[in-house]
């Protein structure tokens, strides 16, 4: 059965699109959004809650403590156990999320590259602790790597050190990778597009209502639990709380910060799904009915 995948930038409405699309399509949710996996990383994530969570079944949410790293292979390895289990009860799989490495793994599988190097990350990891060593190690790899510079945010410690260690293990970037290779399963991909003005306004005040609903005493509550080191606490908008937690940022240049962070997400969300192959868009400006509308006819022809 061709699965269904919703994407679009942080704030377009994927969760209610894919939530009226598997009410629709007899479908069950499959999530592909990197923090998300994570158990207690609610409201920073904007995961789905329980009212929404009781409609249709959910998949991929909360199935990992956050002092467990989920690479890209282990969720496809999970995620397509979990699609295999929806087909075979005759159901659709609608994934939806916004980690677009998470999705081509599961759709594509990733290409051949070389394992993680503990010590040689370590050495990485300790640079970066390192005052001004964030930046200095972002430049780094836009100097060898200028493709993977682009794309990858300074802020995005992991990548940025992943990055490095393939090129420094193999002496190649890790860009020559290309990991868009046939896949392995049909699917349909919709993604919505809002005007930049009103996506701007909906990422503005979403990040304003996180801080109001208690990201920062879900950040305290989470920081109690696991080391600061894990990797969900690098997250936007955690990142920003744990900040205020330790009180080296206020609340007000938290909230600034995790917008503009947030702006620039869904600025590098949009440049990949631009690169994305068979890509079906859907303007969601006007709210879900119309682009609901789309979307069921595409899924129509698709089967």
């Amino acid at each position: 059965m061709t699965l269904v995948v919703v994407a679009g930038p942080t704030g377009s409405g994927k969760t209610d699109m894919a939530l009226q699309l598997a009410l629709r399509c007899d479908g069950e949710i499959v999530n592909y959004d990197s923090v998300q996996v994570y158990r207690g990383f609610d409201i920073g994530s904007a995961k789905p809650g329980p009212a929404q969570r009781s409609l249709v079944p959910h998949h991929m949410f909360d199935v990992v403590e956050a002092d467990h790293e989920l690479h890209a292979a282990g969720y496809a390895q999970l995620a397509r156990t979990v699609c295999d289990g929806i087909e075979s009860r005759g159901r659709r799989a609608i994934l939806v999320g916004g980690t677009f490495f998470y999705l081509r793994a599961l759709l594509s599988g990733l290409p051949e590259m070389p394992g993680r190097d503990e010590h040689l990350r370590s050495r990485i990891a300790a640079i970066a602790a390192r005052p001004g060593g964030a930046p200095r190690l972002h430049r780094w790899l836009s100097k060898v790597d200028p493709q993977s510079g682009g794309k990858i945010a300074a802020a995005d410690r992991h990548r940025v050190e992943r990055a490095l260690e393939v090129w420094i293990t193999t002496g190649r970037p890790i860009s020559s990778w290309d990991p868009r290779g046939e896949e392995r399963a049909p699917s349909v991909k919709i993604a919505l597009s809002i005007e930049k003005a009103e996506l701007t306004r909906r990422l503005d005040e979403r990040v304003a209502a996180m801080f109001a609903a208690g990201l920062v005493d879900e950040t305290r509550s989470l920081l109690e639990r696991y080391p600061g080191s894990a990797r969900p606490f690098d997250a936007i908008g955690y990142r920003e709380a744990a900040a205020v937690v330790r009180g080296t940022m206020t609340e007000s240049a938290a909230i600034a910060e995790t917008q503009r962070r947030t702006r620039g997400y869904a600025k590098r969300q949009m440049t990949w799904l631009r690169s994305e192959r068979n890509v079906h868009w859907v303007d969601a400006t006007r709210g879900t009915e119309s682009a609901l509308a789309a979307a069921l006819r595409l899924i129509e022809v698709e089967r």
